[in-house]
């Protein structure tokens, strides 16, 4: 998105005066979401940085992949690296050498620097990742007072109380998975998938309802399966690729934003549905006469989410491939294999109709739970008073719509 190409970490560089020169001070620089980046200000040239103490010249960090840090220079010939500060309960650490090296991209440090990110840390990481980021550099004394007072609130209480509950129920054991329970959901969907098969020739218009069903609660145990951060899930994680024709490496890049920042106007992509729904007043100049008619033909432009997200798929796909991105190979492969499947079960009258009418059906249940509530034009600090104001539950009342609604 064009939208977060203005906080990216290179946007927080500055430039030296000098190759050698040395830090006096800290400057920081407030972007138009509130985050902060904190440079050091290059002062007297006191020598160059070969041979000289180290506390005479700006001083970044470089991490590897297992967090383990070394100090380098913080300037070269051309810019000053700025430090990149994110608090994970309520220690503020300077990830500004780990972003290179962090698993699911550098984007995700960037859009946190001058932020809290202790849920973010608890939700979507490993117990390894969780015990690794303790040995990342704690921000420098000068930038820690600027972040402290100008930036970011201290913790409510209702974040308190919500980490305190989460340990509790971890260490509970309601972390633990349960087996049974995911070989009953997959032996449903392998059910589903045959039956399919076996009426595709003798009733087609089951088999496409059939087929629906077999995608769309394939979306529901890869949202699982993407999201998780045990090994069953790891293991499992590309089963998204093959059952519904949906990335591992677009759901992740999409939808854990939706997790993290839910509801943000600007940064949440589950809620900026335009032009096919508008969920808040556009631009005039990016307005469609559609919108004042959308709540009579909403099923047409729902029935597009899933073939909507599956050519996002192949094109992310594709550029991870280009960018090297870890298992994005392997990712493209099954994908592949998913169509390769897909075309050689079913005929196109068939399969084409079953896409869409999988999305409606996604579309209907993911619609409710979000749009409907509260939408945030500014960052939400309290990540967990934001979510109980723009989540709704679901009560369902029999055993096909709770499996249905995953």
């Amino acid at each position: 998105m064009a939208f977060l190409a203005t906080v990216s970490f290179a946007d927080a560089f500055s430039s030296p005066t000098s190759s050698s020169s040395h830090v006096r001070k800290i400057t920081t620089t407030r972007s138009n979401l509130n985050m902060v980046a904190t440079s050091p200000t290059p002062g007297v040239n006191t020598g160059t940085v070969n041979g000289e103490n180290k506390s005479q010249v700006p001083m970044g960090w470089e991490c590897d992949d297992e967090a383990n840090c070394v100090e380098i220079p913080a300037c070269d010939d051309q810019i000053c690296r700025t430090s990149l500060d994110v608090r994970i309960h309520g220690e503020w650490y300077d990830l500004s050498g780990w972003r290179k090296a962090h698993p699911a991209g550098q984007h995700w440090i960037d859009w946190y620097d001058g932020r809290d990110a202790t849920e973010v840390m608890d939700a979507f990481h490993s117990e390894k990742a969780r015990s690794m980021w303790q040995r990342l550099p704690k921000s420098k004394p000068d930038a820690l007072e600027v972040l402290s007072a100008d930036v970011v609130p201290d913790d409510t209480p209702t974040q308190l109380a919500f980490r305190k509950l989460r340990a509790e129920l971890e260490a509970d054991g309601w972390w633990e998975r349960d087996y049974v329970r995911e070989a009953t959901l997959l032996s449903i969907w392998f059910g589903l998938v045959a039956a399919s098969v076996a009426t595709v020739s003798v009733a087609p218009p089951l088999s496409t309802f059939l087929l629906a069903l077999v995608m769309t609660n394939a979306g529901w145990l890869g949202h699982d399966y993407v999201h998780g951060v045990d090994k069953f899930t790891d293991f499992m994680r590309n089963f998204v690729c093959i059952g519904a024709g949906l990335g591992t490496t677009w759901w992740s890049d999409k939808h854990n934003k939706h997790h993290a920042l839910t509801n943000e106007q600007g940064v949440d992509e589950d809620v900026a549905t335009d032009p096919f729904l508008y969920t808040w007043a556009p631009d005039p100049k990016h307005d469609s006469p559609l919108r004042k008619i959308q709540h009579w033909i909403f099923p047409v432009p729902f029935s597009a989410l899933f073939a909507l997200w599956r050519y996002d798929t192949m094109v992310v796909a594709i550029e991870a491939v280009e960018q090297k991105r870890p298992g994005a190979k392997t990712e493209l492969g099954l994908l592949l294999a998913h169509y390769f499947l897909l075309l050689t079960l079913f005929p196109f009258g068939v399969w084409v109709p079953a896409v869409f009418l999988s999305g409606l059906m996604s579309a209907l249940i993911v619609t409710p739970t979000h749009q409907s509530e509260e939408l945030f034009e500014d960052y939400q600090p309290d990540w967990v008073t934001a979510q109980f104001e723009s989540t709704r539950n679901a009560k369902t009342t029999n055993p096909f719509s709770e499996w249905l609604w995953g």
